[in-house]
C-alpha cells in the first residue's frame, strides 16, 4: 500500500484550511447579501375619505398585518441568513467537500501520473469551484422568493388600503 507523498499531504492540509475560510467568506457575503429588507418601495398614501391622522394609521397597521398573513412576507424584518450558510440544512462543514475533492484529486493523480500533489490540488479546485456555483443557485432561488413574497406583500397591501377609502400611488 502506498502513502500519499508530501506534496500530496500538503495539498489535503491546505483544502481544510482553504475550506474552512470559504465558509466564513460565504457567510460573510450571504450576511451582506441579505442585510436588507429589500427594495419595497413606501406607497404615498392619500386619505380621499378625509380620514384622520389616528385612522390612518390604525388602518395602516391593520393592512400592514393583513398583508403580512397575506404573502408571508415582512417587510420589517431583515432577510435570514442561516439558510444562506447551509447551517441550518444540516450541511457538512466548511471546508468538507474541499477536504474530499483533495483527497479524490490525489488518488486519481497518483494512479494517473505519480503526481499526488498536482491531482489533489486540482480536487481542490474542482470541488471549491462545484460548492461555488450550488451556494449562488441556492443565493438566487432564496433572492427570487423573497422578490415573490414582497411583490404580494404589496398588492395584497394596496388592496387593503384601498378597500378603507384611500388612495395609493
Amino acid at each position: 500500500m502506498k502513502t500519499l507523498s508530501f506534496h500530496a499531504a500538503r495539498a489535503v492540509a491546505c483544502a481544510f484550511v482553504v475550506g474552512s475560510g470559504a465558509g466564513l467568506v460565504q457567510a460573510q457575503q450571504a450576511s451582506a447579501a441579505n442585510g436588507s429588507p429589500g427594495t419595497a418601495s413606501t406607497p404615498v398614501i392619500y386619505p380621499a375619505k378625509g380620514q384622520s391622522a389616528r385612522q390612518q394609521d390604525k388602518d395602516r397597521y391593520e393592512c400592514h398585518d393583513w398583508s403580512r398573513q397575506q404573502s408571508g412576507y415582512d417587510p420589517s424584518q431583515a432577510a435570514s441568513t442561516t439558510t444562506a450558510t447551509g447551517a441550518a440544512a444540516g450541511a457538512a462543514p466548511p471546508g468538507a467537500g474541499l477536504a474530499q475533492g483533495a483527497l479524490r484529486g490525489a488518488a486519481v493523480g497518483e494512479l494517473v501520473s505519480h503526481d499526488a500533489g498536482r491531482g489533489a490540488a486540482i480536487g481542490v479546485l474542482g470541488s471549491a469551484a462545484q460548492a461555488q456555483a450550488r451556494q449562488a443557485e441556492q443565493s438566487r432561488q432564496q433572492q427570487a422568493m423573497r422578490d415573490q413574497k414582497r411583490v404580494k406583500y404589496e398588492r395584497a397591501f394596496s388592496a387593503c388600503m384601498e378597500g378603507r377609502g384611500y388612495v395609493l400611488k
